[in-house]
């Protein structure tokens, strides 16, 4: 409910942003065509057409509305086709009243054509990236032509001025047409058997739940919940890329990636060791031919790690007190090497398999952000948690679990196996060795989860 409240008053910023600064750059475009350099060429187009300048005007107005149609026909992109039409009816009315414009509905139609033309994907039909970047190249490209024009001749502006007015229409076009959130690429990083990919089920599930939109996502990871859905999935031989895609908003919804590798071996201590280093940076596809498999998984999330936005690092309760099985150590020197090479990034902690605590703190379910705060501090009695605390979002630990129950009967082993999650969950009872605890499902085929809800709207209200 919070979100939708942003949004609007998003909405309300970006339209006046619209109209007042439409004004103020059609002022800055005509007061460049006074300039002798602009009135050269403005000569020469009426020697050949002396209706030349009323056609490109026109034009340009019918490239903006086929464009603004291809947005609106996108569903991510209908209230930025609304806010522009917005700055098409400021133009129009700028124009209409400062000069003698021969509205020719000819060169409209051509120019909603050709603005509908460049604006499709040929391979994706409902692909429309092309036209909000279209409209934006055209509209901050013309704008800082005219910005130099102006500023170059003799003709005396405040150019501060009109810096400050480009800049921030840039930045506001940027933002408007963008279909990524800001911190829109989020990585997992886990060590061996900590849940960092039973997780990555777990937000997929969630996401899947919440998001009016199907979300897009790798074969690898559909793989892995189908395994969940039969017991556990089992440990990986091979190097797997789980990821899916999510949408967050609703007046200007827009596209985050969650991912995470599932490789053999262990090697989180490596990835600190390896970011920024040459054996990264002049990484190729013929440096990687004939690397192994555990080499290859080690440089790709160390690639991976380098280049996002957000960072969750994932904690096994299964581990507690053992803290220096955690990956905390690690988890630092990754955030240090980040920070040494201008990217500060706050991570999010998700603490795994907490369902071993939930005797601890009866009321878990009832009362979510207490146990939170239990589950805070009862591992923030180690230094080095304390430490990694302070650096992370919200400053603030998730804990999440699978709701399981208790079979007798073994579950099978699956040749086609995925994942890498050994945890209290899929381990034999003690008093009873024949039994497992494997997922709750319902009857509808869901897998019962907790925590998961808290952590992904936190995320998704986070950017």
């Amino acid at each position: 409910m919070k979100k939708i409240y942003i949004e609007y008053a998003k909405f309300a910023v970006f339209l006046l942003i619209v109209l007042k600064l439409t004004s103020n750059l059609m002022d800055m475009i005509s007061q460049s065509w006074k300039t002798p350099f602009m009135n050269a060429i403005s000569n020469e187009i009426q020697t050949i057409d002396s209706s030349g300048i009323s056609i490109f005007i026109t034009f340009v107005m019918g490239f903006y509305i086929g464009s603004s149609i291809l947005l609106f026909m996108d569903r991510k992109k209908k209230i930025q086709a609304l806010i522009l039409l917005a700055g098409v009816v400021v133009i129009y009315g700028y124009m209409s009243a400062n000069f003698a414009v021969g509205w020719n509905i000819l060169y409209i139609l051509i120019g909603m054509g050709t603005g509908i033309f460049l604006g499709m994907d040929r391979k994706n039909k409902k692909n429309f990236r092309k036209a909000a970047s279209n409209v934006s190249l055209f509209s901050v490209g013309y704008a800082s032509l005219s910005l130099v024009i102006l500023n170059s001749s003799t003709n005396n502006r405040s150019f501060i001025e009109d810096s400050i007015v480009l800049l921030i229409f840039s930045v506001f076009f940027g933002m408007l047409m963008s279909y990524e959130m800001k911190n829109s690429n989020v990585f997992i990083l886990g060590p061996k058997e900590s849940g960092k990919t039973s997780f990555m089920a777990g937000c997929y599930l969630r996401a899947a739940q919440i998001t009016r939109i199907p979300t897009d996502r790798s074969d690898d990871l559909i793989d892995l919940v189908t395994e969940l859905h039969k017991g556990w999935a089992q440990r990986t031989k091979y190097l797997k890329n789980f990821y899916f895609k999510y949408e967050s908003g609703r007046l200007f919804p827009q596209e985050c990636t969650l991912r995470a590798i599932d490789y053999p071996g262990v090697y989180l201590e490596d990835i600190a060791n390896y970011m920024y280093t040459n054996i990264i940076e002049q990484t190729t596809e013929q440096t990687d031919a004939g690397v192994s498999e555990v080499e290859l998984s080690k440089r790709k999330a160390t690639h991976e790690v380098m280049n996002a936005d957000t960072l969750i690092f994932i904690i096994d309760a299964l581990r507690y007190p053992h803290f220096e099985e955690m990956g905390i150590g690690s988890y630092l020197k990754i955030i240090t090497k980040l920070r040494e090479h201008g990217k500060d990034i706050k991570p999010y902690i998700a603490i795994t398999k907490c369902d071993i605590f939930k005797d601890e703190y009866p009321n878990y379910e009832e009362d979510k952000e207490g146990f939170r705060e239990y589950i805070v501090n009862k591992f923030s009695e180690n230094i080095f948690v304390r430490e990694l605390v302070t650096e992370c979002t919200n400053k603030m630990f998730y804990p999440v679990f699978f709701y399981t129950r208790q079979v007798s009967v073994p579950i099978p082993q699956i040749s086609s196996v995925k994942e890498t999650e050994p945890s209290i969950q899929n381990e034999q009872d003690e008093n009873n060795p024949n039994s497992r605890f494997v997922p709750i499902i319902d009857a509808h085929g869901n897998i019962h989860t907790y925590g998961f809800d808290v952590f992904m709207q936190e995320l998704m209200e986070s950017e």
